[in-house]
């Protein structure tokens, strides 16, 4: 079969595997050649559900990823599942960004027992970031089921990003599509503000959600980690 690509991100079009980029159901590839339209899953739920899904990429193409944020100035938005920091946390992340200013995300904070403060959480994140050189602006526990929560990080980053580009970056599996799909309803409501681009040298898409002074948050395809419970 030839070489086929999205439209939308420029990946490949294949019909094997759901979690590798560019993976189209084999009926909406048929689709898609009779139209001319051919989207990946991810791209034509972007554009005709407003939903953002995990995709997973290489270890190469999330390095180049990574490098590329570094080159710009902007805050990295760093998510991390609390309750496994080992495996959600990104290796080797602050030497890759360049000294860019990191604000660390606790996510899932609504399955935390009642009882357990978020003070001593969010105190323990900061320890554990500190271990592996990472010297984060700040650290918000959040939840893409709480709205309170989601309008709380998101003047957590308003307050740090002082007029720059956001960077969300994740590894797969800590819930990073959901809170991104929950931070677009809040700043924006309407499906048709988000476009996508291309990350320089590869064929990854970022998702931009825009900002009322003209930056950008980008949503940054998740990466697998090796020793990830999840």
């Amino acid at each position: 079969m030839e070489e086929l690509f999205c439209i939308g991100c420029g990946a490949q079009i294949q019909t094997l595997d759901k979690a590798v980029a560019g993976f189209t159901p084999q009926s909406a590839l048929e689709k898609g050649l009779e139209t001319g339209q051919l989207y990946c899953q991810r791209c034509f739920r972007l554009r005709h559900y407003n939903e953002i899904s995990d995709v997973n990429i290489s270890d190469d193409d999330f390095l180049k990823l990574l490098h590329s944020v570094g080159e710009s100035d902007a805050l990295v938005v760093n998510v991390i599942d609390i309750f496994d920091f080992n495996g959600s946390v990104i290796p080797g992340l602050p030497r890759f960004i360049s000294g860019n200013d990191v604000l660390l995300v606790g996510n899932k904070q609504d399955i935390l027992p009642k009882s357990v403060k978020t003070g001593k959480v969010t105190q323990w994140l900061t320890e554990r970031a500190h271990e592996i050189g990472m010297r984060p602006v700040d650290v918000v526990l959040t939840s893409a089921q709480n709205k309170q929560a989601i309008k709380d990080l998101i003047e957590k980053i308003e307050q740090h990003r002082k007029g720059r580009d956001v960077y969300v970056v994740g590894v797969t599996n800590v819930g990073k599509s959901t809170l991104i799909n929950a931070i677009i309803q809040e700043i924006t409501g309407d499906k048709d503000v988000i476009t996508t681009s291309r990350f320089p040298g590869t064929t990854l898409d970022k998702i931009e959600i825009p900002l009322d002074d003209g930056s950008y948050i980008y949503d940054t395809p998740g990466i697998i980690h090796r020793h990830q419970m999840a």
